[in-house]
């Protein structure tokens, strides 16, 4: 059994006990869901095996489906409120994306199971291919619908461009 890594656990718990419910559609359907479109097509892309590519691309269909839920669903939701509080969620999914980009690059459990300093690891995991694939599927799925739904603002741009996630938006 392996533990759940701190920074989605951390996004978890930030998405599900914040009493809006729109938070918690918007962290489910569009972060989280396109964190695990982006997981299983990272899968589905480098395993040799065809029966796991064909479970893996029943799995992807399913979670694009959840995806475009919330994405028809709070693109019209979004309109009806404040300039202030879309802003407060465009700042709710900035920040769960620095927690996402951060926790594509996990460094506790790899140091702990091979004996080295969480410094290597992050050495290792920055120069993977593998790991370029997963961060460039996970932020084409998901600031192209935050842009759709309203909530890639002016005020949050910046920040992304800052991050180098900016580039994922179209």
């Amino acid at each position: 059994m392996y533990p759940i890594g701190s920074g989605l656990k951390s996004l978890l718990d930030k998405i599900l006990t914040d009493e809006r419910w729109d938070l918690k559609l918007i962290g489910m359907q569009i972060i989280i869901e396109g964190l695990a479109l982006a997981a299983f097509n990272t899968a589905k892309a480098v395993t040799p095996d065809p029966v796991l590519k064909d479970i893996l691309h029943l799995i992807i269909r399913d979670e694009a489906r959840h995806v475009t839920f919330g994405v028809n669903y709070l693109e019209e939701f979004l309109q009806t409120l404040t300039e202030e509080e879309v802003e407060d969620r465009a700042m709710f999914c900035y920040e769960a994306c620095v927690i996402m980009r951060d926790r594509i690059i996990n460094t506790e459990l790899p140091a702990k199971w091979f004996n080295m300093s969480e410094d290597d690891i992050r050495e290792l995991i920055v120069n993977d291919e593998t790991n370029d694939q997963f961060r460039n599927l996970l932020f084409t799925r998901v600031l192209p619908n935050l842009k759709r739904i309203g909530l890639l603002t002016d005020t949050v741009k910046p920040l992304y461009e800052e991050l180098g996630l900016l580039q994922y938006q179209d």
